[in-house]
């Protein structure tokens, strides 16, 4: 049934319409007087009408102005006509090249509890310390945290050109337009980039999280292994916590209206695997240190399957990617690595840990030199930051050979 009305008044980037029949979800289109349209989505419902964010500005909308609901206003083409373009968040393109061709689709419903798989072989990243310390399987979320600098775009860079992925789909939720112009310009032949910049709306900021991750279950459908790097996790949840804010949703937690954490994990929880095929999502999580005063790391840590941790000390030290192997963790790699991998990876972390604990001491002159896995570790730490630090992308035959080559010395030293 369609459902008719007019915008009553604004609240920032969201209208506030008398639409009789709307239901929460339902997409909508706003037209102005000028004859052009927005589409949206209604967000909330109030006594004075339905909440409405706009996958677009509100300039030129007037109070009077006709809205109507509309099944297609979340609709954009998706899956394999979107391979090798980048579009806008309500399905534009934006590498200058004609509209996207194919059949528009509001996207993919999250697969049923019983239709999930478990992670069971492994996804390779060409990155020598994931691959060999941190794997993760195919199907895993993994949040990568990092501050300002840390190199999270460079890495997310590598990862995108290393993946054994059949497709890879870039969401980008309000990065930098210069930032955003690196992915944008070329887009390789696997891969599909949603953009919506640090200046568009929070709602286009949040349709292009929604995009991505339903272009991303689309090809999973599909029967492709597809890899989601969202950038960033942390740049979604601000976007839904101005729009949950503007419909007048109290604020909790460190600012964010609770619902944000809800929608976070429902998002979140729509990668996975089915028994068509796999989706890995990779996402970004701006980390200061701070965790214990930041509730979305902490809501971020406990819906993701593992978090790979950058070292602001290592990323100034010139030392990439700048990992922290200790302090990141892969709740997948038991599941989807052989016994010789896990116990090499295990010597080699061991010898991390040791380093680590006793770096202090053996600036003083103070350390056991009696101990065996300390010695060893010292005498192979150069082939330990050789394992660790790299260039250019790493086939994983030659990762397993290096990790088992190192933790062999390790444990010959050891001996």
């Amino acid at each position: 049934m369609i459902a008719v009305g007019r915008v009553v008044r604004t609240l920032g980037h969201l209208a506030v319409a008398v639409l009789p029949g709307a239901r929460v979800g339902d997409g909508v289109r706003i037209h102005r007087a000028s004859g052009d349209a927005v589409g949206g989505r209604v967000a909330a419902l109030e006594r004075m009408g339905a909440v409405v964010m706009p996958f677009g500005s509100l300039a030129g909308v007037a109070v009077g102005d006709r809205v109507v609901t509309d099944v297609d206003a979340q609709a954009c083409v998706l899956g394999y006509g979107a391979l090798g373009r980048s579009m806008a968040a309500g399905g534009e393109p934006l590498d200058g090249k004609p509209p996207l061709a194919g059949v528009k689709s509001r996207g993919a419903p999250t697969a049923k509890l019983e239709e999930r798989r478990a992670a069971s072989t492994p996804f390779w990243t060409g990155v020598r310390v994931i691959d060999g310390l941190l794997t993760i399987g195919a199907g895993a979320r993994i949040g990568l945290f990092g501050a300002p600098g840390a190199g999270k775009t460079t890495l997310l860079d590598m990862i995108a050109r290393g993946a054994r992925a059949d497709a890879v789909v870039v969401g980008l939720v309000g990065e930098r337009g210069r930032e955003a112009a690196r992915w944008l310009s070329p887009v390789g032949a696997r891969t599909t980039v949603v953009c919506a910049t640090a200046d568009r709306s929070p709602a286009e900021r949040v349709r292009a999280a929604e995009v991505a991750m339903a272009q991303s279950v689309t090809l999973r459908d599909r029967g492709l292994n597809v890899l989601l790097i969202l950038d960033s996790l942390a740049r979604y949840a601000s976007a839904l916590r101005e729009i949950r804010s503007g419909a007048g949703e109290p604020v909790g937690r460190g600012g964010y209206p609770p619902s944000v954490f809800a929608e976070l994990a429902a998002y979140v929880e729509t990668a996975g695997n089915t028994a068509r095929g796999t989706l890995t999502m990779i996402a970004t999580v701006l980390s200061d240190g701070g965790d214990e005063r930041e509730p979305l790391s902490d809501a971020a840590r406990a819906s993701l399957d593992g978090h790979i941790v950058l070292s602001t000390e290592a990323a100034r030290a010139g030392r990439f990617p700048a990992i922290d192997p200790l302090a990141s963790v892969s709740r997948t790699m038991a599941d989807v690595v052989t016994g010789a991998h896990a116990r090499a990876a295990a010597t080699v972390r061991a010898a991390l840990a040791r380093l680590a604990d006793t770096r202090d001491l053996r600036s003083l002159g103070m350390a056991d030199a009696a101990d065996p896995l300390l010695s060893a570790a010292v005498a192979a730490e150069p082939e330990i930051r050789r394992f660790l630090e790299q260039r250019d992308l790493t086939a994983p035959a030659e990762t397993m050979e290096r990790l088992a080559s190192l933790a062999a010395n390790l444990a010959a030293g050891d001996d």
